[in-house]
């Protein structure tokens, strides 16, 4: 009976460490544990990264690719800044105000992604693993920032741009309102940018930067449409991946860039003090906005700017407030009209109101006496 016993034990250890080994390859959430030699939640070696949703997050990822991506906070990855991991196919909120100093005062982080893969074959050397997701986040206390990750500009294919001016730029596709492609910072040179082919397209740069006396974030263009350039995307692992400089000016200089530069929008800061409803923040009811850091839709007590094209001397907004899921439209009016916004200019609006009707709803709407001081502001920077 003791020969038996000791069989079946033996046995029985073999099976749990066939059943470990098995679930190895398994993929984890983040909610369940897989077991190893250690006992540890291994995971293809990412038992160091956090895919959970955070508690009391502000900052929310989208991954729209097939990759698991980890997440670093500033210029170059590094284990000691690493903010932690969204599966793919799937949203992670990321609570940051233990990442950064000034998480009361609020400012802006610059973000760079890696996938899973190239994470644990560059562990001992994160600078590196290719780094196919960059963006600027905004963040503050009671502050919200949605950035997502986009399939198209993650790849096998390359291209590299360089930065000489003194405010980084988001780099967006077929225009300044394109999706987000990446984001350099001010005097970024060479950086590497993937897309999933080599088909070409053109490329806007939109500079963007966070003023951190009034929290404000500022998008500014150059003036002529002649600043986009036409990208080619070349494979990765070649040798003829092409370079791009912003802007394409040659022999530009700092000092004539921002004499060019404009603010192309309106800024209109709005806050929802309708109880218990969300809105869409919408011109004419068709065209939906999306708000400075990313959000469609605007919550129940909470406070949003929305960035909306207009002149320098200034055009009617039809600007409507959509609740109950569009059943009920609202227009924000100025004097009983449609309000006159202008470029470079702040507007704030308030509405409260309830129920089924329109008639139900108000709104106050202010204009700000001065254009943003474009001039002083990129001076100090």
């Amino acid at each position: 009976m003791k020969k038996l016993s000791v069989i079946f034990l033996a046995m029985m250890f073999a099976f749990s460490v066939i059943g470990c080994d098995e679930d190895k390859g398994n993929e984890n959430n983040g909610n369940g544990e897989n077991c190893d030699n250690n006992g540890s939640n291994d995971n293809n070696g990412s038992n160091d990264i956090n895919w959970n949703n955070e508690a009391n997050g502000t900052l929310t990822v989208i991954n729209n690719t097939s990759k698991d991506m980890v997440l670093f906070q500033g210029q170059t990855p590094s284990a000691k800044n690493i903010l932690g991991g969204v599966k793919r196919l799937s949203t992670k909120t990321f609570d940051i105000s233990d990442d950064v100093d000034d998480f009361n005062i609020g400012g802006y982080m610059i973000l760079r992604g890696i996938s899973l893969d190239e994470y644990n074959a560059n562990k001992t050397n994160l600078t590196k693993a290719k780094i196919e997701y960059s963006a600027m986040a905004t963040y503050g206390q009671g502050k919200r920032f949605r950035s997502d990750i986009n399939p198209n500009h993650i790849g096998d294919f390359a291209y590299r741009a360089t930065n000489i001016g003194r405010i980084g730029i988001e780099l967006r596709k077929d225009g300044p309102d394109g999706d987000k492609v990446g984001y350099i910072p001010s005097l970024g040179s060479n950086v590497m940018l993937y897309a999933d082919s080599s088909e070409g397209f053109s490329l806007f740069p939109v500079y963007v930067y966070y003023n951190r006396t009034n929290g404000q974030v500022t998008t500014l263009k150059p003036a002529s449409q002649v600043e986009s350039v036409g990208v080619s995307p070349k494979p990765a692992t070649g040798n003829s991946i092409q370079s791009y400089i912003f802007p394409i000016d040659e022999g530009a200089t700092w000092d004539n860039i921002k004499t060019g530069l404009i603010s192309p929008v309106a800024y209109v800061t709005i806050t929802n003090n309708v109880p218990n409803q969300s809105a869409r923040v919408t011109i004419a009811g068709s065209n939906r906005l999306k708000s400075q850091n990313g959000y469609d839709s605007i919550g129940s007590g909470e406070t949003l700017t929305y960035e909306i094209k207009s002149t320098d001397t200034g055009s009617l907004c039809n600007i409507v407030m959509q609740y109950y899921n569009g059943a009920l439209n609202v227009q924000i009016l100025k004097d009983a009209a449609s309000p006159t916004i202008k470029n470079g200019f702040d507007y704030t609006v308030t509405i409260t109101g309830s129920g089924e009707n329109a008639s139900g709803y108000s709104n106050t709407f202010t204009e700000s006496a001065t254009a943003r001081d474009l001039s002083g502001q990129i001076e100090s920077l």
